[in-house]
């Protein structure tokens, strides 16, 4: 198993291949139980949050685009997935012809509170997983005993 520590001259490449390795397993659990259960996946399901998190549920395609820290056009893309489904409708607006909101339905509110709770569900069980592998079970026990930061 590959430590980090004081001297140690792989310290951040023993830490990124741990988090690489972290991810991959945890991604992989996350995305196959949204897609099963849910007809999402990850990406989707965190774009419905962050529409969920604003009071009227309404954000523009460009804060979207920096909430998700991805490309416009795959934004794009999911943004039309999710629409189809009638999870989220996209308008123009009125004053700014080149601005688009995107607003969560009430179909998508209740799938992001379901997916929610298996997305929850599916990393406690992945992080428990890890734990055990000695490839991850260090960077999994740091991340658990040390608070988080905001993101905000």
């Amino acid at each position: 198993m590959e430590t980090w520590g004081p001297g140690n001259e792989r310290d951040e490449i023993a830490v990124w291949r741990q988090l690489s390795r972290l991810m991959e397993q945890v991604n992989a659990t996350a995305g196959r139980r949204l897609a099963r259960g849910h007809g999402v996946s990850v990406n989707e399901l965190l774009l419905l949050l962050s529409l969920t998190e604003q009071r009227d549920g309404t954000l523009r395609m460009s804060d979207l685009i920096k909430a998700l820290g991805a490309s416009q056009p795959a934004v794009s893309r999911m943004v039309a997935r999710l629409e189809d489904a009638e999870w989220v409708i996209r308008r123009s607006l009125q004053d700014d012809r080149r601005g688009v909101d995107v607003q969560v339905t009430e179909a998508g509110r209740r799938l992001a509170d379901a997916a929610e709770r298996s997305l929850r569900k599916a990393l406690t069980e992945a992080l428990d997983a890890a734990a055990l592998n000695d490839s991850t079970a260090s960077l999994v026990a740091r991340l658990r005993y040390e608070p988080a930061m905001p993101l905000d």
